[in-house]
C-alpha cells in the first residue's frame, strides 16, 4: 500500500506570500554541447540569495507558458529561469525539432539528449551569485519531465521537482523518486489516455511523490491555459518546498 497523496482540495496550497518585487526578465544564453539556449532570467529585488526554478518546455513548445509562474514565484521571493531547450523555441542554432518531420536522429539529438541542457542550466543557477544553491527546484512538462529526472540521476538532483503530464517518464526514473530524497509533485489530467500507466506506476513503486488531479485531458503546459489558478498553486508548492 502506497502513501502518494491525492491533492485534491485548493486550500493545500494557501500560504501567506513574502512581499517581494520582481525585477524585468533578462534574456540569457546558455551553451550546452554545442547548443545556444536562450532564456529568461527573473530576478526579484532582495539583499539576500534567493531560491530558484528552472522551468522547462514541452516538445514542440517553447518558455512562454511559463510567464505566469514566474510572476507567481516573483511575488513570493523566487527567482526564475524559463529555457528554451535544444531544438525548441529559440534554442535553433543547430536545428528545429518539428514533430511531423522529425528523423529518428533529430529526435536523438533535438529531445532526447536534452538532459544535458538541464545540467547546463542547473549549473548556471548554482554559480549565480544571486541564487540560494542549496534551494533550487525544477518544472519539467511531458519528455522534458523524464529529462530532468535524468539529469537528477547522472549528476546532481536539484531540491524540489513539478512534473507536468511526464508522459515519458522511465521505469528507473520512477524507482530513483524516492531514493532521491526530495519531493517531486505530479500533475496530470484526468482524462489524459498516455498518463494513466505511468501514474499508476508511480502509485506502485512510490511512497513519496505526490499527485494532483486536474479535471479533462489537457497535456503538459497546454494545461496552464485553461487553469488561470494552476499556477498559483505550483508557485505555492514550490515556495514550500524551496524555503523551508
Amino acid at each position: 500500500m502506497t502513501r502518494t497523496s491525492l491533492l485534491l482540495a485548493a486550500g493545500v496550497f494557501c500560504l501567506l506570500r513574502p512581499a517581494a518585487a520582481a525585477e524585468q526578465a533578462n534574456r540569457i544564453v546558455i551553451e550546452s554541447d554545442g547548443w545556444e539556449l536562450i532564456g529568461d532570467l527573473s530576478i526579484p529585488d532582495s539583499r539576500d540569495r534567493l531560491p530558484a526554478v528552472l522551468m522547462l518546455n514541452q516538445a514542440a513548445g517553447n518558455r512562454q507558458p511559463y510567464e505566469r509562474l514566474a510572476t507567481e514565484l516573483a511575488e513570493r521571493g523566487i527567482a526564475s529561469l524559463r529555457l528554451d531547450l535544444r531544438g525548441h523555441g529559440e534554442s535553433t542554432n543547430l536545428g528545429e525539432f518539428i514533430p511531423q518531420s522529425a528523423s529518428e536522429q533529430d529526435r536523438e539529438t533535438q529531445i532526447w539528449d536534452a538532459n544535458e541542457d538541464v545540467v547546463a542550466a542547473h549549473q548556471y543557477l548554482l554559480k549565480h551569485p544571486n541564487i540560494d544553491s542549496t534551494r533550487i527546484g525544477v518544472v519539467g512538462a511531458s519528455y522534458s519531465g523524464e529529462e530532468m529526472a535524468e539529469a537528477g540521476r547522472n549528476t546532481a538532483y536539484a531540491q524540489a521537482y513539478v512534473a507536468l503530464s511526464p508522459g515519458s517518464f522511465g521505469d528507473e526514473s520512477i524507482d530513483a523518486m524516492d531514493v532521491s530524497r526530495v519531493p517531486w509533485l505530479f500533475i496530470v489530467s484526468k482524462d489524459d489516455q498516455f498518463l494513466h500507466e505511468i501514474v499508476a506506476k508511480v502509485r506502485e513503486k512510490t511512497q513519496t511523490v505526490e499527485i494532483l488531479y486536474i479535471p479533462g485531458d489537457k497535456h503538459a503546459t497546454d494545461i496552464l491555459d485553461d487553469r488561470t489558478d494552476l499556477s498559483e498553486r505550483m508557485a505555492t508548492w514550490l515556495a514550500a518546498n524551496l524555503t523551508r
